[in-house]
């Protein structure tokens, strides 16, 4: 992807805060999209008119547009390890990529990243790994050259272990 705009959703999270410093750092202007700003401000400063924290709620139409607008590539980092009550796995990995994903097309993002998960399967009996699955056909549907990435379990400095253990066990 040659350097433009950006727009990273789930920028704050464990993956996405390091798809936003990788993707900076190779010269392009990151918008990065979350339901709290202020915790990209937090983490990435202000200072830096390449990166700019916009609110963005993959639950929310007008949101996911206003955040797309005039983005060249579009990632969606977004993910649920636990289920607690209106968010759910189907929610989050399928209605909600699928908003992202459509609504990046419209606007004319040349490039979709969605970050999916290791095993990913429609056909899985793990409701997580099955969303998983689901949210990769809704993404191809609505943005047909869509890159799928299914990166495996992911630790490190920041992870919550017990979301990942539960999300690789099948118990969620």
């Amino acid at each position: 992807m040659s350097p433009g705009i950006v727009t990273v959703f789930g920028g704050t999270g464990f993956l996405g805060r390091r798809i936003v410093r990788h993707l900076h750092e190779a010269g392009h202007a990151v918008r990065v999209a979350s339901r709290h700003p202020e915790r990209a401000r937090e983490l990435f400063g202000g200072g830096d008119g390449r990166l700019e924290a916009v609110g963005g709620d993959v639950h929310d139409e007008r949101s996911v547009a206003a955040a797309v607008a005039g983005a060249d590539g579009v990632v969606n980092a977004v993910s649920l390890y636990v289920e607690h009550g209106q968010e759910t796995f189907h929610r989050v990995h399928v209605e909600c990529a699928q908003r992202v994903a459509a609504l990046a097309r419209v606007a004319g993002a040349t490039r979709l990243l969605h970050v999916s998960g290791v095993g990913a399967d429609a056909g899985a009996r793990s409701a997580y790994i099955r969303s998983r699955g689901e949210g990769e056909a809704a993404v191809r549907a609505a943005f047909p050259t869509a890159i799928l990435l299914r990166p495996a379990v992911m630790f490190g400095r920041g992870a919550t272990m017990r979301a990942a253990t539960e999300a690789s066990s099948g118990k969620t």
